[in-house]
C-alpha cells in the first residue's frame, strides 16, 4: 500500500511539473521552437511577395463598371503612374486573403495610393475559403490574391491584371 501511494505521489508531481513547464508562457518548448507570438510576428513581418498575383475587378460593381476607372485602378496597382483625383468618388471594397501577410501589407499600401487618387477603399481580410466563396458568388468589388488562388478563367464578369511580385514593390 505504501509503495502505491509513493508511486501515485511521484506520478502527480511528474504530471504537474510537465504541465507547468508546457503551460506557463513562454514555455520551454516555445523558447526552443520559436513558437511564441513574438517569433510568429517577426516571421510574418519578414515575408516577401513572391510569384504572381491577380487583381480582379468585378465589372458589375457600382463605379467599377466604368472602363476608365478600372484602368486608373490597374495603373495605380502597378505603380505605373500617379494620377489626378477622380472626378466622381468611387467607393469599393478590396478583399485579400488573411494568411498572405506580404500581400496584406501590399494591399494597405495600395489602399493609400488609391485613396490619394480619389477612390474610397475599404480593405477586408478573409480566410481563403470565405474569399473564394465570395468571388465565385460574385459578392466582391475588387480582390487581390496569388495567381494560383483559383482558375480566373471561370469567372465571366471580371476585369483583371496579373502582376509579378517585382512590379508590386
Amino acid at each position: 500500500m505504501k509503495r502505491k501511494l509513493i508511486l501515485l505521489a511521484v506520478t502527480i508531481v511528474f504530471l504537474a511539473g510537465f504541465g507547468a513547464l508546457l503551460h506557463s508562457p513562454p514555455s520551454m518548448i516555445d523558447a526552443i521552437t520559436g513558437a511564441t507570438p513574438k517569433a510568429k510576428k517577426a516571421a510574418q513581418a519578414a515575408t516577401q511577395l513572391e510569384g504572381s498575383y491577380v487583381l480582379c475587378i468585378n465589372i458589375t460593381s457600382d463605379g467599377l463598371d466604368d472602363k476608365d476607372a478600372r484602368s486608373v485602378l490597374k495603373e495605380l496597382a502597378l505603380g505605373v503612374s500617379e494620377t489626378d483625383l477622380m472626378e466622381a468618388e468611387i467607393r469599393f471594397r478590396l478583399y485579400v486573403p488573411e494568411t498572405d501577410y506580404a500581400l496584406v501589407r501590399y494591399a494597405k499600401k495600395l489602399c493609400n495610393r488609391l485613396e490619394q487618387a480619389g477612390f474610397s477603399v475599404d480593405l477586408t481580410e478573409y480566410s481563403d475559403t470565405m474569399l473564394l466563396s465570395r468571388v465565385i458568388s460574385g459578392k466582391y468589388d475588387v480582390f487581390l490574391a496569388s495567381d494560383n488562388f483559383m482558375d480566373i478563367t471561370t469567372l465571366e464578369q471580371m476585369d483583371y491584371i496579373i502582376m509579378d511580385s517585382e512590379e508590386m514593390r
